[in-house]
């Protein structure tokens, strides 16, 4: 609950930061949003000790500001919950992850209409761990881990729908091995 009530008012601070930055501009380059999707994640690792791996489903909420016209720079602020089923050395674990996730994207609008845009994005995703998941004993998941991310989107008037691709490049268990991977779907409305 205080991770929510963390997320929440730094998700508040940015948008009111956002919105009063676009108050004081008449530029047309400057958006901001809200945002909530679903997750699906793998923990993949390449110890064979590990195995029956099973992800499951998260969601996602958050922020995000985009900045430029055909080439655009998006900077979000999401909370980001997943787990993951495995079994290590005859026991079963369910690593349940509650995440403050970071992603800087650079963009591009293949379709830039007034009314419609067709976009591509990519840039480093980085994840702070709100909550540390059980680990097997004497192993441990780290606090920060980072990624690189791919969005694909549409946006029809203010609506935003993404697909997108986390790709783990930092191990969030060393010991296991461990780098997450989450697809993810999701639906937006911009400020404009």
């Amino acid at each position: 609950m205080k991770a929510i009530k963390l997320f929440a008012t730094a998700a508040i601070l940015v948008t009111l930061g956002i919105g009063s930055a676009k108050a004081q501009s008449s530029s047309p380059d400057l958006e901001f949003g809200i945002k909530a999707g679903v997750n699906f994640s793998t923990l993949k690792t390449g110890l064979s000790a590990i195995n029956d791996k099973s992800g499951k489903i998260g969601f996602n909420a958050g922020v995000f500001a985009r900045a430029g016209q055909t080439i655009y720079f998006q900077p979000e602020i999401n909370y980001v919950t997943f787990s993951d089923k495995y079994r290590f050395n005859s026991n079963s674990y369910e690593a349940k992850f509650r995440q403050l996730n970071v992603p800087l994207m650079v963009g591009y609008k293949i379709v830039n209409t007034a009314d419609l845009n067709f976009r591509v994005s990519a840039g480093p995703d980085l994840y702070y761990n709100l909550k540390t998941p059980i680990a097997p004993e004497g192993f441990k998941y780290k606090k920060f881990s980072a990624g690189g991310v791919l969005d694909a989107g549409v946006d029809i008037g203010s609506l935003t729908f993404d697909a997108r691709y986390s790709l783990g490049l930092s191990k969030v268990n060393k010991d296991l091995g461990q780098k997450v991977n989450i697809f993810s779907l999701g639906v937006g409305f911009k400020f404009q």
